[in-house]
């Protein structure tokens, strides 16, 4: 049998309230969520569900405010030309 590692990590206290809550509804306990995760991420090779980023305000007006800096490329050359300049 395999030695057993601990990891610890640290969470709002909330998060924290709210989500082992919901894993006791699942009848689930946080130690098996997590094992389940990592199996997850070691069949997968990857994170197990989608990742969304939704910026907030500030964030969503700068990026908007900058676009002026963005520039079109027709292909890859013009694309090298212009970073070579």
């Amino acid at each position: 049998m395999a030695r057993s590692a601990t990891y610890q990590i640290r969470i709002d206290e909330q998060d924290k309230t709210e989500t082992f809550a919901i894993l006791h509804d699942l009848g689930i306990t946080p130690a098996q969520a997590v094992k389940m995760f990592f199996a997850q991420v070691r069949r997968t090779h990857s994170i197990p569900f989608p990742i969304e980023y939704t910026p907030n305000a500030t964030t969503a007006k700068l990026l908007l405010e900058n676009q002026e800096y963005s520039k079109d490329f027709a292909n890859l050359e013009d694309l090298f030309a212009d970073l070579e300049r």
